[in-house]
């Protein structure tokens, strides 16, 4: 054989070697996912965010065949549980589902994050906005937030009130409304809402910011008092409960919201994967009502408009939280 065709066969062999190859990765790659996935949430089991996560996942599971399980992971305000994301291998298989508060506070607190929320994570969709209400104990003597207000500023220093973490939405929540409505009151982190919800319905905390879908069982119990939803409008969940502004503390609103994220470098086809699949989730009928039913609003997005939406709501808080000095930054 001569030197040429040598050459010939040599050439021949890689070509099919490296086609090779890049048909058994791009089979690998549309095979995915091929084994569980797992959607980290944050704060702890019972949440709105957790309730959020499993409705979703449930979906996906039983939509697409695929395994997609929830990990649960709390402290920080949600920073570890983002932590544990931001450091995973961008491969589609651990993802985020993080509340607007790991954007939007916990990088002006202080705190030591160990990443950034805008450059270490890949937007995939929005997936629900929480209406919210201020709950208080029922043996407390207020029946609305004026009521809140007055009794605070009549015996400052006495009352408390709960958060899920310094540094978390609630907090910043309470801070805000001590700011514009003029009053005090003492800061009680807990490790999560239930925790927290449960610690006003046995007098332990006088106040607390929660999903509504969290404190609907002990206001149908009445062991808890709602006194405002955090909205601009009222709730189709507790339609007799006022707002904050219709209370009196004009402008204020309060709307936390849940969205999916992946690890920064995540594949872009993986992540249009995601957001496709996803957001066939948040449109299934089913899927809308079970989140309707616990007083929550599904929603979606496009990741550019998530990360835009996040950027401009930071630009807003950020200034916030310092001027409040939440977290000692």
């Amino acid at each position: 054989m001569s030197s040429f065709s040598r050459r010939s066969v040599i050439a021949l062999g890689l070509s099919a070697a490296m086609l090779g190859a890049a048909t058994f990765g791009a089979a690998a790659q549309s095979a995915y996912p091929n084994r569980p996935i797992t959607l980290v949430v944050p704060l702890q089991a019972g949440t709105a965010s957790d309730l959020v996560a499993r409705v979703v996942a449930q979906n996906f599971t039983a939509r697409t065949g695929k395994s997609m399980v929830i990990e649960n992971i709390t402290g920080g305000g949600g920073g570890i549980g983002a932590g544990r994301v931001a450091r995973a291998e961008p491969d589609g298989y651990t993802l985020g589902t993080f509340n607007n508060g790991v954007h939007t506070i916990l990088p002006f607190t202080g705190m030591k994050l160990g990443f950034d929320p805008f450059t270490d994570f890949v937007p995939v969709t929005l997936l629900a906005r929480f209406p919210s209400v201020l709950i208080v104990n029922t043996a407390l003597p207020v029946k609305n937030v004026g009521d809140l207000i007055a009794l605070a500023k009549k015996e400052p220093g006495k009352l408390n009130y709960a958060s899920v973490g310094v540094g978390s939405p609630q907090h910043l929540a309470m801070e805000q409304l001590k700011a514009d409505a003029g009053f005090e009151m003492t800061h009680v982190p807990y490790r999560g809402g239930a925790a927290a919800t449960q610690a006003i319905s046995t007098g332990e905390v006088n106040a607390f910011w929660i999903a509504t879908s969290v404190a609907l069982p002990f206001i149908q119990a009445n062991t808890v008092r709602a006194i405002a939803v955090g909205d601009r409008e009222r709730t189709k969940t507790l339609p007799d409960v006022p707002t904050v502004s219709e209370s009196g503390v004009k402008g204020y609103e309060y709307m936390p919201t849940l969205a999916l994220f992946a690890p920064k470098g995540t594949p872009a086809d993986v992540v249009a994967y995601l957001s496709r699949e996803i957001t066939a989730s948040l449109k299934d009928p089913e899927v809308i009502k079970r989140l309707d039913d616990a007083g929550l609003v599904a929603r979606f997005s496009t990741g550019a408009e998530l990360q835009s939406s996040l950027q401009s709501e930071a630009k807003k808080l950020g200034p916030l939280v310092k001027k409040l000095n939440i977290g000692g930054n």
